[in-house]
């Protein structure tokens, strides 16, 4: 009996320690496959990224010239923006007193413009003379003159 129980606690206990690491083994290597494969495409995209580097690199260094000269011309063309601006507030402001000179109303501007031709009165022939406000020249400068400069 005693040799009984000892066979069957030694067919229990037997391992079979190869098929085991057999298994193990494939698992090692096929975590070592798939990190040869990731290794290899990690190599490629730090190379991709150096040429990809390289090459931007050396486009933004040959287009600084034309980067520069174009961010001239638009702080060029803002300051012409502003200078029209500038004069078309100044017009405005004119044309607004001239029609407050001349009576304009904003309501009916075509009855007031004639109105002073068509009043033959004296009063109005003398208070036009003494409305009438000195023409000042607004300095007129070519927009072209501006970007020949840069």
């Amino acid at each position: 009996m005693i040799e009984e129980i000892v066979k069957d606690y030694t067919a229990y206990l037997n391992l079979d320690l190869g098929s085991n690491l057999q298994t193990i083994q494939d698992v090692i290597d096929n975590m070592i496959t798939r990190l040869e494969e990731l290794t290899s495409v990690l190599h490629m995209i730090k190379t991709k990224n150096n040429d990809c580097n390289k090459s931007v690199t050396q486009d933004i260094c040959s287009y600084r010239n034309e980067v520069t000269n174009l961010s001239k011309k638009i702080k060029v063309l803002d300051q012409v923006v502003s200078r029209l601006q500038r004069n078309v507030d100044i017009l405005e402001k004119r044309v607004e007193k001239a029609e407050t000179d001349f009576g304009l109303s904003q309501d009916n501007k075509l009855k007031s413009i004639f109105k002073p031709f068509l009043m033959k009165n004296k009063e109005s022939q003398s208070s036009n003379d003494t409305l009438s406000v000195p023409f000042e020249n607004l300095p007129i400068i070519s927009v072209m003159d501006c970007f020949e400069s840069t």
